[in-house]
């Protein structure tokens, strides 16, 4: 298993502005573009964006930790790379959107791209960073400096569905349910216009949540006009299938992890 903390060179306890400072710091070192495409740099670089990846993703980290922590305690097993990557249901149709949609989208780059090509850029990390420093906010309980990032994220980026969805989300915490639920149509919106289109089920079912408390009428009517009002349609059957087959991984990795506590003589829910 990978040592992520000690790849990047911080703390295990480090916040998201020292991992973005450690990243540019070695990234410089190592960065293709300045050694002629060294393959050993190139490598080296490569295994760097993968550290930053998932520590600077609050939920891939926690999953990380807890990988790590298994590990320790068991004497060198560990669960699979899987088992820390994305379990949670996802926010799009499916776990591939979600990356490309943060990876790519106000990125303006070729959908073919990977993480490693998209951060060679700097001013394109930059944008990724600013997307990621919104979620560690968000899920750190930081919302009002979640609402400002993301706010300023989508002043050149508008077309991003997630970050869209996150602030709906900042803005649900607030009590503020109208500029929620605007934000929650917006995303429906840009994601009937993809090709092909997005169905996203979970974004639908919040907003309908959040239709349940004082929005107001004209709220009310945009919603409806763009289908999103009254329950959620069902999804085809290619795609509910996916979500299914989602949730059979999910819960053979959550019963793997029961199992591996129950023999290092924890409870299986902690």
């Amino acid at each position: 298993m990978k040592d992520y903390y000690r790849i990047l060179g911080v703390e295990s306890d480090s916040d998201f502005p020292i991992l973005k400072k450690a990243y540019y710091r070695r990234a410089m070192a190592c960065h293709p573009d300045r050694f002629g495409g060294n393959p050993q740099k190139a490598e080296a670089f490569k295994t760097l964006v993968e550290a930053f990846n998932v520590l600077s993703d609050p939920r891939l980290r926690a999953r990380y930790d807890m990988q790590r922590a298994v590990r320790t305690s068991s004497g060198g097993a560990s669960l699979s790379e899987a088992a820390y990557i994305r379990q949670d249901e996802s926010i799009l149709d499916t776990f591939a959107d979600d990356i490309l949609e943060e990876m790519i989208v106000g990125n303006t780059v070729p959908r073919d791209t990977t993480l490693q090509t998209l951060l060679l850029d700097l001013e394109r990390t930059e944008q990724f960073c600013l997307f990621r420093e919104g979620k560690n906010h968000f899920y750190a309980g930081r919302i009002p400096q979640a609402t400002a990032v993301f706010q300023s994220y989508l002043k050149t980026s508008a077309v991003n569905i997630l970050a869209h969805y996150f602030l709906g989300r900042c803005y649900a915490l607030q009590r503020r349910y109208r500029p929620a639920a605007l934000e929650f149509i917006e995303a429906i919106r840009i994601g009937r216009r993809r090709q092909p289109p997005l169905h996203m089920t979970r974004i639908r079912h919040e907003l309908d949540q959040i239709r349940q408390h004082r929005i107001g009428a004209r709220t009310r009517l945009l919603a409806w006009w763009l289908g999103t009002a009254g329950h959620t349609e069902p999804l085809p059957p290619d795609v509910e299938m996916k979500h299914q087959v989602n949730r059979a991984i999910h819960r053979h990795l959550m019963e793997e992890h029961r199992r591996r506590h129950t023999l290092l003589g924890k409870p299986g829910g902690e």
